[in-house]
């Protein structure tokens, strides 16, 4: 496992807020500002993420992986997503839906045509075929050592893991980060839902809990 020991953004200046929507805000100003840098010292961040994908199929299995086209500067899933399917697995991509829905996964590979999506999103063809993955491999602007993630505020992460639940569906939710995203502790709202594990150009890095 790798061991995380990159300086983390301080967050003790707002875990005084009652409202954990209110600390998210202020965060995620100054995490998006911290992953842009990161994004920017670490062009070969997301190549690192490939020399952990054995490590990631012992620990998770040889199920259907989901990840997502990235955005403004999230690590890119991408060439770790062409090692998995080097190894025989199936990969899929998210379609965004409405607001207030979980998202739906679609087989997707490397090479596939995508479409242009909401929020300057690319994603499959609707008539993809449709899956429910195993593993999903998930976004951030930050995280910290329990396991919580800071999103963007849609709730689609949490609302789709807690819709597979409901399914009987058992999903293990790996978040990818740069490791300067790490931070001391991430305000958690009553329908959060903790990730599983950090994949960091690091390591694999696992909760306690």
């Amino acid at each position: 496992m790798g061991v995380l020991l990159m300086p983390s953004i301080s967050s003790s200046s707002i875990q005084g807020h009652v409202d954990p929507t209110g600390a998210k805000a202020v965060l995620r100003q100054k995490a998006a500002i911290r992953r842009q840098c990161e994004a920017d010292e670490s062009p070969e961040a997301a190549q690192k993420l490939v020399t952990h994908s054995q490590l990631l199929v012992q620990s998770y299995g040889l199920g259907i992986y989901a990840a997502y086209m990235p955005i403004r500067s999230e690590i890119s899933p991408l060439p770790l997503l062409r090692a998995l399917e080097g190894m025989g697995i199936k990969t899929a991509m998210p379609i965004t839906p409405a607001e207030g829905q979980p998202l739906s996964f679609h087989i997707w590979k490397i090479g596939d045509p995508l479409d242009n999506g909401p929020y300057s999103t690319q994603q499959p063809h609707a008539n993809a075929p449709t899956t429910l993955p195993n593993v999903i491999l998930a976004p951030l602007l930050a995280f910290d050592l329990a396991g919580w993630r800071l999103g963007y505020g849609g709730g689609f992460y949490d609302r789709t893991i807690a819709d597979m639940s409901r399914q009987g569906h058992e999903v293990k939710v790996i978040g990818l980060a740069y490791d300067g995203q790490k931070l001391e502790k991430v305000p958690v709202g009553p329908y959060d839902m903790p990730l599983d594990a950090i994949l960091c150009p690091s390591g694999l890095f696992r909760p306690a809990s």
